[in-house]
């Protein structure tokens, strides 16, 4: 029986996965609120129809389907989820695929009780690849299904957990150091600049980071970290007033005296010896979550 897919939205990403499953000969159907816009509406139906779906004006349009991906405005994502609950058949296969915290995908599942809520994610490059090769991580009870789904159409889908939220809480914590890194390193550059250190600050970190595999440099970072905070501690604050003392406020750096500091005092409160590298990852981080505070 061919698969009869729902969009709602049809924005940047909407538009690049609705082209990859339209393009895929799958029978969708897409809502967007501007359809119903006098102005826009038009626009957006001309561009719905060139991209091989049709264009409905209501929610309701899109009952009877029997799979529906949401791909609205994280700020929208559970109003979305709730006007589509009157046209919800029993059974209908929901992916949410906005870019929420884990609770807002457990909001989506309780404002759609005849639903299966699949929590979904779009990550490695986002919409600047072509439909078909950006990741999409689910997680869910009915996880698989929908993975299987989306591959069938051409999409890449892989299943993360089996828990509503645990692919959203993946893309939250891989946001902690992608953007970490951003910030880290806007203000480094910005600091550098400022000492007319730019390229050499460049060449330093490219030569440290291209040394090291992502999964080796994070075990190394973690490890050390427990066996030298103490230490670490100190060279943070004089990170911090380095920064500060270019004149560029030291947001990143004074993060980071925080963290280095909060490890040594719980070290030093847990008898743990200085310079005690752990062996594994697991284990530096199960030193970590079992600090005093």
């Amino acid at each position: 029986m061919t698969t009869r897919w729902g969009l709602v939205g049809f924005g940047e990403a909407g538009r690049v996965i609705g082209g990859a499953l339209a393009a895929s000969g799958a029978d969708l159907a897409v809502h967007d609120r501007l359809l119903r816009d006098p102005s826009r509406g038009p626009g957006v139906a001309e561009a719905v129809r060139a991209a091989g779906a049709q264009p409905v004006g209501d929610l309701a349009g899109l009952a009877g389907r029997d799979v529906v991906l949401s791909l609205v405005t994280p700020a929208t994502a559970l109003a979305a989820a709730e006007a589509f609950a009157p046209a919800a058949g029993d059974g209908v296969l929901y992916v949410d695929l906005n870019s929420t915290a884990p609770q807002v995908k457990e909001a989506v599942v309780a404002a759609l009780p005849r639903a299966r809520v699949v929590d979904g994610v779009m990550t490695g490059g986002g919409i600047r690849l072509d439909g078909s090769r950006i990741p999409v991580s689910l997680a869910g009870p009915d996880a698989a299904e929908a993975a299987g789904l989306l591959a069938a159409a051409g999409l890449n889908a892989a299943v993360v957990g089996d828990r509503v939220g645990a692919a959203a809480a993946l893309k939250m914590l891989r946001s902690v150091v992608v953007k970490g890194m951003e910030a880290l390193w806007t203000e480094a550059l910005l600091a550098a600049h400022e000492m007319d250190v730019v390229e050499p600050l460049l060449a330093m970190v490219e030569e440290t980071l291209d040394r090291w595999p992502t999964r080796d440099f994070a075990t190394m970072l973690v490890t050390t970290h427990v066996a030298h905070a103490g230490r670490r501690q100190v060279e943070a604050r004089m990170v911090r007033d380095t920064v500060a003392a270019t004149g560029v406020p030291p947001l990143m750096a004074a993060a980071l005296v925080a963290r280095q500091e909060r490890t040594a005092r719980g070290l030093e409160l847990s008898g743990r010896a200085p310079g005690e590298v752990p062996a594994t990852l697991a284990e530096a981080l199960e030193v970590l979550r079992g600090l005093p505070g």
